[in-house]
């Protein structure tokens, strides 16, 4: 019963992350757009190139608007993962997580990248990358020093394991800090349910490593179960 209300609390906070993402985002863009408009509308004949200047700054805000949607798109579901696979999304998803977030220098390194999984084995294993990556950066914020992340993929013919290591500030395991606890929690939860186990290295000052590995069933046929 506990587990399960973890899960639907941990449901609940992500749709509301979305849903004042989506308000203070796209939604209030949106409503900036019209007034633009209006603007661009009342100088079209009184004075053109005012006018121009208008639609300019409509057309390069609705084009970061744009960007951002996407990125809302693929917090809920990358289409990249049903169309190209796991790891050229992971690529992707570390490529704007650098961007984001300057402070952190990302590796990514895979063996056996070129099989595909099962669907519901890769959207699990991205997730897992994902939610790690933002408990690395929420937790190391002010965090002064450059922090590396590593993450190594082995993909092989009836296991997948996957390490994420950083060289941030580290934690005690036993009480790990807000939010990470319950990520990892849940991370470890779906790696269980699939046969797997999930270890957690850290400690305070050093940094932390997260590493998992799940069987894989080499006799399932259904690859997008």
């Amino acid at each position: 019963m506990a587990m399960l209300e973890m899960l639907i609390n941990a449901q609940e906070s992500e749709r509301l992350r979305l849903s004042r993402q989506m308000h203070d985002g796209p939604a209030q863009a949106l409503s900036n757009f019209i007034v633009q408009a209006e603007i661009a509308s009342r100088f079209f004949e009184m004075d053109p190139e005012k006018a121009k200047e208008e639609l300019t700054n409509l057309k390069t805000s609705a084009m970061a608007t744009f960007q951002r949607v996407r990125l809302f798109i693929t917090e809920l579901r990358p289409m990249m993962l049903d169309d190209l696979g796991l790891v050229p999304t992971l690529q992707r998803h570390v490529e704007t997580f650098k961007d984001q977030q300057p402070n952190f220098e990302v590796a990514l390194a895979v063996k056996g990248g070129e099989k595909r999984l099962p669907t519901y084995v890769e959207v699990m294993i991205f997730r897992a990358v994902q939610e790690l990556l933002t408990n690395v950066a929420r937790f190391n914020l002010d965090n002064p020093a450059k922090v590396q992340v590593n993450i190594q993929l082995n993909i092989e013919d009836n296991l997948v394991r996957l390490a994420v290591t950083d060289t941030g500030k580290g934690f005690d395991p036993a009480q790990m800090p807000e939010g990470t606890d319950i990520s990892v929690k849940l991370i470890r939860e779906r790696v269980e349910m699939l046969g797997g186990y999930l270890e957690v290295d850290s400690s305070i000052g050093k940094g932390s490593r997260i590493t998992f590995q799940i069987p894989l069933d080499t006799s399932a046929s259904d690859m997008q179960a």
